[in-house]
């Protein structure tokens, strides 16, 4: 899962460095606001945890499409038409991370 906000003057993208499944996590982590610099325009800017969006990260989606992939090759060269079974693992990691994004940015932390 990929945590960004939008930089306020310039409107591009600013990237969270944070490991935070959930608001709450990246609440104790870095606190209720925390600042964020622009590596766009280079402006500091005081964020609030709940302006901080979610979204999958494409590359655990493509390793979980490569893995898939390869074993469905692997699998299909031993068992045959049962190793096509193996084209699941690719939408088993894309369920993960739509559903770690959603359960993000659907909770909110109560502003003090």
């Amino acid at each position: 899962m990929k945590l960004y906000t939008n930089c306020k003057s310039c409107k591009k993208e600013i990237t969270i460095k944070s490991n935070a499944s959930t608001r709450p996590d990246l609440q104790m982590e870095k606190g209720d606001e925390f600042n964020v610099n622009c590596f766009n325009c280079g402006k500091k800017e005081k964020k609030h945890v709940n302006d901080i969006k979610a979204e999958p990260n494409k590359l655990v989606i493509l390793i979980g499409l490569l893995l898939g992939f390869f074993a469905t090759l692997f699998l299909w060269t031993i068992y045959g038409a049962i190793g096509t079974v193996s084209i699941i693992i690719p939408l088993i990691f894309l369920q993960q991370q739509m559903s770690s994004t959603k359960g993000f940015n659907s909770y909110m932390v109560r502003r003090k």
